[in-house]
């Protein structure tokens, strides 16, 4: 009988869950708001309005990127560091690392960034990126360890 001693650089289950739970949420309230600001707009007999969901949308999504700010921090200490020692899937995972990152300064930048033509630019950048995030987050996490 051999024991075999777990990978150090694994997340426990809670901690696997948390990090979907928040990747989920944050991902799929973006997407929410997005659909809701460009294609559920009300007509009034004043032109065009915000759909009444969508600020809740946003809200929601705000909530969510404080929560995957923490996230990304215990990510930072019970998994980057002990697995870049490993040199296992360290493309896929400064893929995903780069993404976050960019993620999460065009967020900041959204919300204190002045001036039309910057901000959508920012903005277009932020939710395109965004909706491509579990292409580098699948890669990584279904990625096989090469022998």
């Amino acid at each position: 009988m051999s024991y075999r001693q777990p990978d150090p650089v694994s997340l426990n289950r809670s901690r696997r869950w948390t990090i979907y739970a928040v990747g989920l949420g944050l991902w799929f309230s973006g997407a929410l708001w997005l659909v809701f600001h460009y294609f559920e707009q009300q007509k009034t007999e004043f032109g065009a309005a915000p759909h009444p969901l969508e600020h809740w949308w946003l809200a929601l999504h705000g909530l969510f990127a404080f929560a995957s700010l923490w996230a990304f921090g215990m990510l930072w200490s019970s998994h980057v560091v002990g697995a870049w020692n490993t040199k296992r899937h360290r493309i896929s995972g400064s893929t995903v690392f780069a993404v976050l990152l960019f993620l999460i300064v065009t967020g900041y930048l959204l919300y204190y960034l002045a001036g039309d033509e910057t901000l959508s630019v920012v903005a277009l950048a932020h939710w395109a990126i965004g909706l491509a995030l579990p292409v580098p987050f699948l890669w990584h996490r279904l990625i096989k360890n090469r022998s």
